[in-house]
């Protein structure tokens, strides 16, 4: 029974670069720092970050599990990977996650999942890393759920998963493309249904012509498993898919977090991730029975 379980997910840092992991499909003898942990009480997941200066800013959901609300907090690492600093940067009425950061015409941005609020908002930075403001210009017609943009070819793309009908939440993949990165968006309709490995989780990996998207494996449990989805033909304006299903990525045994990863993303030198752990019994129980009082 969902009453008495609680998903718990514990963020890390990879000591390898995206295109490593990529190409060996694996995190198998890559050492992590793990991002500090939250208790009981809420976790850090969804981890996108980038290089400046020679810190590393990394953004996360932070979910608090008395208030049944995300908000995006940016931890902020020296070159040795110690935590110099912790503070949260955005927050809404709404649910917040999946803090895509990235750079663009030498401005930072970020495309948080927020589909509570029934829209999708491109934030600029205003005073990097702390204050963000919505962007008014950038319109997309549907609150995309873990929006993931990319610019290849000449162009701007968006995977993205619809908010409704609710099973599609886990298990559909569409693409939209722009000429710019404001828009005027196309949905260029959908482009997978697949439950284990449609729904983004990460940052795209181009190698030539092809582009790599992490997805997530949610066949057994939300978040199970991450796999990469291997596609081409960008140039031509029409993406496929290449090479088969989805390609699962292979992890060790993580004995404190074994039952899943949803989020792979590149930042520089390193790759960010996020592990899952189901808790189960009476205490999830009470805070969901709690949560549920004070809502």
């Amino acid at each position: 029974m969902k009453l008495f379980t609680m998903d718990y997910w514990r963020s890390a840092i990879l000591h390898a670069p995206f295109e490593q992991i990529i190409r060996q499909n694996s995190l198998d003898d890559i050492d992590m720092t793990f991002l500090p942990s939250c208790g009981k009480e809420g976790f850090l997941a969804d981890p996108f970050g980038l290089w400046r200066d020679g810190k590393l800013y990394v953004f996360a959901e932070y979910y608090d599990y008395s208030q049944k609300k995300g908000v995006i907090e940016v931890l902020i690492y020296d070159e040795q990977f110690s935590l110099q600093e912790r503070r949260r940067v955005l927050s809404e009425d709404w649910h917040l996650s999946y803090p895509h950061v990235f750079q663009h015409e030498g401005s930072v941005y970020m495309l948080p999942e927020a589909y509570k609020s029934g829209r999708l908002t491109l934030y600029k930075a205003t005073s990097f890393p702390y204050e963000w403001q919505p962007v008014p210009s950038f319109r997309f017609p549907i609150g995309a759920i873990d929006a993931t943009p990319l610019h290849h070819a000449g162009r701007w793309w968006l995977f993205w998963t619809p908010p409704a009908p609710k099973e599609s939440r886990q298990s559909t993949l569409h693409i939209a493309l722009a000429e710019e990165l404001t828009g005027p968006w196309c949905d260029m309709g959908r482009f997978l249904i697949d439950r284990s490995g449609a729904r983004p989780g990460g940052t795209p990996f181009v190698d030539g012509d092809e582009v790599f998207l992490p997805v997530q494996d949610c066949s057994t449990t939300y978040g199970g498993g991450i796999r990469l989805l291997r596609m081409n033909g960008f140039s031509r304006g029409r993406p496929s898919i290449c090479g088969g299903d989805s390609i699962p990525l292979h992890v060790p045994e993580m004995k404190a977090y074994p039952d899943g990863i949803h989020t792979l993303s590149a930042a520089g030198n390193v790759t960010l991730v996020d592990f899952k752990k189901i808790r189960r019994g009476l205490g999830p129980a009470l805070m969901n029975i709690k949560a549920h009082i004070q809502s």
